[in-house]
């Protein structure tokens, strides 16, 4: 499935979609400590919120990174994204995200591969191949825990559905 970068998918998501939040200035906390902020979120084809893209600042030698959704909890109020299960070793394993990477069905497995040994939730009996993957296999990664993400992923969806609609 192919992804886009929320703000090319969408280019007016802050006033319309986000009620004015625009989540790419939010932080990102693991553990109580700051660890980067959001730069970006990825979207698939289908309006689904994908990831965060996460620039780890000096936390981690300034690596941007694919953060699945269904990790954070997001604060709005205070402008932050907490994932607990996040850590420094994490980062540095994964596969560091630049603007113009081709986010394919390969590289989405090497970032899922390094978080799901973190992950509490048992695995077993899912294979794990790239040309096989369904994002409704681990929901930990991908459902959205919190109310107002999964609303805002609903009226993205409606926009674009709608305007697709218009085009026509």
């Amino acid at each position: 499935m192919v992804l886009y970068k929320l703000d090319e998918y969408y280019p007016n998501y802050q006033n319309e979609i986000f009620d004015g939040y625009n989540i790419k200035n939010f932080d990102v906390y693991a553990q109580d400590n700051k660890v980067g902020s959001v730069t970006n979120m990825m979207i698939d084809d289908e309006g689904y919120f994908r990831y965060f893209i996460v620039d780890t600042g000096f936390w981690v030698f300034g690596k941007k990174i694919l953060l699945p959704v269904g990790m954070a909890r997001i604060n709005y109020e205070d402008k932050r994204v907490y994932v607990p299960v996040l850590t420094k070793q994490q980062v540095e394993d994964l596969p560091e995200f630049t603007e113009d990477l081709a986010t394919d069905k390969d590289y989405e497995e090497r970032v899922r591969g390094v978080y799901r040994p973190y992950m509490t939730t048992p695995t077993t009996g899912f294979i794990y191949g790239a040309d096989i993957y369904n994002y409704r296999q681990e929901p930990y990664f991908y459902a959205l825990n919190d109310l107002n993400l999964r609303m805002y992923e609903e009226r993205l969806r409606a926009r674009r559905n709608n305007s697709r609609v218009n085009i026509l």
